[in-house]
């Protein structure tokens, strides 16, 4: 089988991760035993585990950058 793989050529693109208007608070909420993230954009995520807290947080930060540009 012969596939051929093109790649495309992009310029680096520089983003900010911890922009102002993403700033992620975590705290554990012991009234429901779980992991509570919130962003100053509005999302809200929780979850009980803390690896999936930490996943999920380091996700929000990084597609913050496209967000931005989806509601512009």
């Amino acid at each position: 089988m012969n596939l051929r793989i093109r790649r495309r050529r992009h310029e680096a693109a520089t983003t900010v991760i911890d922009a102002p208007t993403h700033q992620m608070t975590s705290v554990f909420d012991d009234s429901v035993c779980r992991f509570v993230l919130a962003c100053t954009c509005g999302a809200h995520y929780d979850t009980r585990y803390i690896d999936e807290a930490l996943e999920l947080r380091e996700l929000h930060l990084a597609m913050a950058p496209l967000i931005d540009e989806l509601e512009g």
